[in-house]
């Protein structure tokens, strides 16, 4: 595998990675709201519902570190990307195959 194929497919996971992880912390958030309107609508005592909804806080707060982290291993990639010399932005059709032909042809139609 050439540096520049390894490139393209960390580039194109670390980009799901970051794109899953931004859906997770979405999905955190509501999950915090519909306990909070949850515990409003059903009338229950404001400390019933306290304790579940720090957890949620909690866990928002260590999934803001884990996505902050994985942006500076981004930024740690794209450093050593750039001392080796390689493209850091990622053509429009990323074409990761291992038969160099179809890659040349797919390269030269883009």
């Amino acid at each position: 595998m050439t540096p520049e194929i390894a490139s393209l497919r960390i580039a194109r996971s670390i980009r799901s990675v970051e794109d899953d992880m931004d859906e997770l912390l979405a999905k955190a958030g509501e999950l915090l709201a519909e306990i909070a309107r949850a515990r409003a609508a059903t009338d229950n005592v404001a400390h019933l519902g306290q304790r579940p909804m720090a957890r949620v806080a909690n866990m928002q707060r260590s999934l803001i570190e884990a996505r902050s982290e994985l942006v500076r291993a981004h930024g740690d990639l794209s450093k050593l990307a750039e001392t080796m010399d390689i493209p850091i932005r990622c053509p429009e059709k990323n074409m990761v195959d291992t038969d160099e032909s179809a890659r040349t042809a797919a390269m030269a139609a883009a």
